[in-house]
């Protein structure tokens, strides 16, 4: 008796997996007609085919004269840094001569020569020997 009871619950459990739709399909409002706008249209949707022969294929030409897009020119301006302003009684400290403020730049760490970048006008300098 048990048998049977486990065997039909088996089937009855087979039976309710094998009835649930894994993608179930998504639901379409109709389309309303010209005439009836709360009637459905009753034809079914139809997709379009394309035949392959058909289809034309692009070919892209090369540009005659390509432009790197990632590259940015650099400012007239910048091509010959000037030197920095020694700050008087502050070692390791500059005054940038793009900066009109004469705010203080920390340099320590840096060999005189090497270039630095201003931190309020972003411009490169050199520091000062």
């Amino acid at each position: 008796m048990k048998q049977m009871t486990l065997m039909g619950s088996v089937l009855v459990a087979a039976l309710a997996l094998s009835a649930c739709d894994p993608k179930p399909k998504p639901r379409q409002k109709p389309a309303p007609t010209g005439d009836n706008p709360t009637a459905a249209n009753t034809q079914a949707p139809t997709t379009p085919t394309i035949d392959p022969d058909s289809v034309e294929t692009k070919v892209k030409t090369p540009d005659p004269d390509p432009i790197p897009k990632n590259k940015i020119p650099e400012p007239a301006g910048q091509r010959n840094p000037e030197y920095a302003i020694k700050a008087e009684g502050k070692t390791g400290y500059v005054k940038s001569p793009y900066d009109n403020q004469g705010r203080l730049i920390d340099v320590r760490g840096l060999p005189p020569g090497t270039e630095a970048e201003c931190p309020y006008t972003h411009r490169t300098f050199l520091v000062p020997p």
